[in-house]
């Protein structure tokens, strides 16, 4: 993997960690509520929406942490310059 895919994978986790910020859960929360109203997942959802915060919270940590990796990866990268062509 090179430099800049590496910083784009990064950028992609950090963003999509953005949409589900614990600092946007009630809307998060909202939305999720929306879209599962009627179901079965829903009736579930409406139960436990304390564990469903924390499962959310847990998601954007670790999508947080991904992308800070993929950042941290590549600052490490060496790219090897391209040879001249003959």
């Amino acid at each position: 993997m090179t430099s800049a895919q590496a910083e784009n994978r990064g950028l992609a986790w950090v963003l999509g960690a953005f949409v589900i910020c614990p600092c946007h859960l009630p809307l998060t929360l909202w939305a999720i509520a929306a879209l599962l109203s009627g179901t079965a997942a829903g009736a579930l959802f409406h139960a436990h929406v304390y564990a469903a915060a924390a499962v959310i919270s847990g998601a954007w940590l670790a999508a947080t942490w991904r992308g800070v990796r993929y950042f941290r990866a590549a600052s490490r990268v060496c790219d090897l310059p391209a040879l001249p062509k003959s």
